[in-house]
C-alpha cells in the first residue's frame, strides 16, 4: 500500500519529544507519528460514538423536560 505525506505544525517541544521517542525506539519520526495517529483514530472511533449517543440522549431528555440540575463543585 502506498503512503502519502501529511503536514502539521506542532510546538517545538512536542517535536523534540517525538524525535526523542523515535531515537529511543530506533524508528523514524514518520513511523512514530503514524503510530500515534493510528492510536488516536482507534480511540476516537471507540469513544466518540458513545459520547455522541449520550449527547443525543441528553438533548431528548431536555425536550421532554427531564433536565438534570448542574451544580458547581
Amino acid at each position: 500500500m502506498g503512503k502519502t505525506g501529511i503536514a502539521a505544525k506542532v510546538p517545538p517541544e512536542l517535536r523534540r519529544e517525538v524525535e526523542d521517542i523515535a531515537r529511543m525506539e530506533r524508528r523514524s519520526v514518520s513511523s512514530i507519528v503514524q503510530m500515534a495517529l493510528e492510536s488516536f483514530i482507534e480511540h476516537y472511533k471507540t469513544i466518540h460514538p458513545q459520547f455522541h449517543a449520550d449527547i443525543l440522549e441528553a438533548l431528548d431528555g431536555v425536550k421532554r423536560g427531564e433536565v438534570e440540575p448542574y451544580t458547581y463543585g
